[in-house]
């Protein structure tokens, strides 16, 4: 476990429940990023839950080839296999405990979903894909892809538990994962009676997010679905009694408007309008 040089436990702000929508082809997800009290938390301005789902032969769900730009994704996949392929020719899959990301920049189009087995034979699927804002300047850079094998990613243990390090500082534990805005993503895993307190001083915002089991934290107990937002402080002090996947995401505010419309988040509806021409001409590409 870390060693702590602050010790200011963080408080919780507010409490709010990911409501329930469809995605891609039809699969469902709970959607805690954005809301309605909130439009991003740190450079974070999207957080979807998929799963966990047990899919029969045939019923399995991706979302097929389809644009981005303007935003990084971040897929960090628990259960099942999931196939990437994009428009600048990448093609991986993606197996449990790794992590994709993806500057979409100035555009790209991709198909993510899970493999031909388990369409064909059926299985399970659980995981959580993160949109990371870009600033200002920086919306139509050109895109790019990276794939964290379970190895690239640092471990911190706990009593029962252990923290994967994707990106920002815990300690003197770096993730591999850097982007505008100091990005801070961790993915604890707690067994029942668990433990673990990590330092997240350098995060100006910080949200909690409970994917399976319930995150114990000093005066409540955050339920699968919720999303509890943290005041200042130095240190998150977590509990479990029961087997509990958690996420912890944060970092620093981009000082930018936000302009969405489906895949495409801009600052200006001007830049969304030439980004909407783009796609339609072609000037994104194709997965070949």
């Amino acid at each position: 476990m870390d060693t702590l040089t602050q010790t200011r436990e963080r408080s919780i702000t507010s409490t709010h429940t990911a409501f329930r929508t469809l995605e891609g082809d039809g699969f469902e997800v709970r959607r805690a990023i954005p809301a309605k009290a909130y439009e991003a938390v740190g450079p974070f301005i999207f957080l979807d839950h998929f799963g966990p789902i047990a899919f029969l032969p045939g019923e399995a769900k991706g979302a097929s080839a389809h644009p981005h730009a303007g935003i990084e994704t971040l897929t960090l996949l628990l259960e099942g296999r999931s196939i990437h392929k994009d428009s600048l020719g990448n093609t991986s899959v993606m197996q449990p405990g790794e992590v994709q990301w993806m500057r979409a920049g100035r555009g790209i189009v991709h198909d993510e979903g899970p493999d031909a087995e388990i369409r064909r034979t059926g299985g399970r699927n659980h995981g959580i894909q993160l949109w990371l804002n870009m600033p200002k300047g920086k919306k139509h850079d050109d895109p790019a892809y990276r794939h964290f094998v379970a190895s690239d990613i640092p471990l911190i243990k706990g009593d029962k538990a252990h923290a994967r390090i994707v990106a920002g500082h815990v300690g003197d534990v770096t993730g591999p994962l850097t982007s505008h805005g100091n990005p801070v993503v961790i993915h604890v895993s707690l067994k029942a009676g668990g433990s673990m307190t990590l330092d997240t001083h350098a995060a100006q915002e910080l949200a909690l997010y409970t994917m399976t089991g319930a995150a114990m934290l000093p005066g409540q107990t955050v339920e699968p679905g919720d999303l509890v937002r943290f005041g200042a402080g130095d240190t998150v002090s977590l509990q479990a009694d029961q087997d509990s996947e958690i996420l912890i995401v944060g970092g620093d505010p981009l000082d930018a408007p936000i302009v969405r419309h489906g895949p495409f988040v801009m600052n200006t509806i001007d830049e969304m309008e030439r980004t909407v021409r783009d796609y339609y001409a072609g000037r994104m590409g194709q997965i070949i």
